[in-house]
């Protein structure tokens, strides 16, 4: 039967809390395994850190932060916006809400230096096009807003 208490130390892992005197910085035994869950077809980690009581994951400060939807999927939902489907059609072919969808969509605009660096190689994509990705955005939100 296995140990009960704190898991193995993980290194490789750092504290995101910028309050926390070891803000980045790996390998000093602080950050603890704290369990996982399960998103579709993947498991995500959860973390403590020793030294201020943060609790993380491992998509903590990413694009991905709090989405519980698998990320081919929101990947695939801005890909077919930038070619120019509605939001309505995205969420038909996904089978989620369109509510959903524009979210994702708001989150990308709001995050676009981070969705650049994030997902720029995953989804092959110029600056131009997430430019373009702006001007559905706001004709989107002129049209939710008439």
């Amino acid at each position: 039967m296995g140990k009960r208490g704190a898991k193995p130390k993980f290194t490789d892992v750092y504290c995101p809390n910028k309050d926390c005197k070891l803000y980045g910085i790996s390998g000093k035994g602080n950050v603890i395994g704290n369990g996982t869950y399960q998103i579709k077809n993947k498991r995500v980690r959860k973390y403590i850190c020793r030294e201020c009581g943060r609790v993380f994951n491992d998509r903590t400060d990413t694009f991905f932060d709090n989405i519980r939807k698998d990320e081919s999927t929101v990947i695939f939902a801005l890909k077919m916006i930038l070619k120019g489907m509605s939001i309505q059609s995205i969420a038909d072919v996904l089978e989620v809400q369109p509510a959903t969808v524009s979210r994702w969509l708001l989150r990308a605009t709001k995050q676009c230096e981070k969705v650049n660096e994030d997902l720029m190689k995953d989804l092959n994509i110029s600056k131009v096009e997430m430019d373009e990705l702006w001007v559905i955005v706001e004709k989107s939100c002129a049209k939710n807003r008439k």
